[in-house]
């Protein structure tokens, strides 16, 4: 398949945090999983906490679709009951996690609007993200976003179960799961953020100059230092980094991330990392104020980590982002795209 781009600039849009609140879902609806479970098993929800963690360390990720088939407490209770049957015993608290997941997964302000008008210039978009294919491909179709990219660069799935249990497991048609992003291509396996091989390879898979580039996300770690690191110019998504104390501490609680990048990633500001952002976006709209305005007119890339302005310059610097162009922001407000 083609992905080589035909015009510049091209825009790299991380996807959760960025796009919508990927931790304002999971925090409420794997909460609302442990406790139910918890109550339906009479595990404490500490220890099924501890085994979660050790699953999704395992996989190499949070999103681990067979998590609790795979907790020994739920094992050692049920020894003769297979997968699939394990699964229909706690069907209850895994249907409280899907529907608290489809009920808090939305999109920041203007997400809608402003890929529309993005996309009506002619501007390019492909989405970068470390999610798996199909649980990202779910989120961008339940948010009628999928339309708006040129093409994702996701992770594969990871392996799942022989399809004639997983048939057992699903009660919808095969059209419920099915994952209709377009055009999409597989980060090669180990190319992980906040790699700098990761964007150098998607440059080079589209065929266009890193100088026509920028890249937008929500962590100064894994997505800014990235880019820096890449040559491509990049945008903090400040605004993805604003979150729920009680939905990070759900998180930390039961991700595989190490404790350096868990501390990384907790409530550091850029000075407190060395990393001076190129341009700092408050919302989405003003990421559109400057992805819409010609490329001469974005302010300096800030090539070096070690670039770092005063306490009170930053802030007028973050202040100033909103003030490119209120025209666009207002055309976004009223939805007049």
């Amino acid at each position: 398949m083609d992905f080589k781009v035909k015009s510049a600039p091209v825009v790299l849009l991380d996807v959760d945090n960025t796009l919508y609140d990927w931790l304002g879902f999971f925090g409420p609806a794997f909460r609302a999983l442990l406790t139910r479970l918890s109550e339906l098993s009479g595990v404490s929800a500490d220890q099924l906490a501890d085994e979660f963690k050790n699953v999704f360390t395992t996989h190499g990720t949070v999103e681990y679709t067979f998590a609790v088939q795979e907790l020994p407490s739920i094992q050692k209770l049920h020894p003769r009951l297979s997968g699939v049957d394990l699964v229909n015993q706690y069907r209850q608290a895994i249907d409280l996690f899907q529907l608290r997941r489809r009920r808090f997964l939305r999109l920041y302000p203007c997400v809608m609007s402003g890929l529309k008008l993005i996309r009506s210039l002619g501007i390019c978009v492909f989405a970068v993200t470390d999610a798996q294919r199909f649980h990202v491909g779910q989120r961008l179709n339940q948010l009628k976003l999928a339309e708006f990219f040129d093409g994702i660069f996701c992770v594969d799935d990871h392996e799942t179960i022989p399809d004639k249990e997983l048939a057992k497991l699903r009660r919808h048609s095969p059209e419920r799961y099915s994952v209709k992003i377009g055009r999409e291509i597989i980060l090669p396996k180990g190319l992980r953020k906040p790699d700098k091989s990761v964007l150098t390879w998607v440059v080079k898979t589209l065929d266009v100059e890193p100088d026509l580039v920028v890249y937008i996300g929500d962590s100064l770690v894994k997505d800014i230092q990235m880019a820096k690191e890449a040559g491509i110019y990049d945008c903090w998504a400040a605004y993805g980094a604003r979150y729920s104390a009680l939905d990070m501490d759900t998180l930390v609680r039961v991700t595989h991330w190490d404790k350096g990048l868990v501390d990384q990633v907790i409530n550091l500001t850029p000075e407190d990392l060395g990393i001076s952002p190129s341009f700092i976006a408050n919302s989405f709209s003003q990421i559109v104020q400057l992805v819409t305005r010609p490329r001469r007119l974005w302010p300096p890339r800030i090539q070096t980590m070690q670039h770092l302005v005063a306490g009170s310059e930053f802030e007028a610097t973050a202040e100033s982002v909103g003030k490119l162009d209120s025209t666009t922001e207002s055309k976004l407000d009223a939805g007049a795209v």
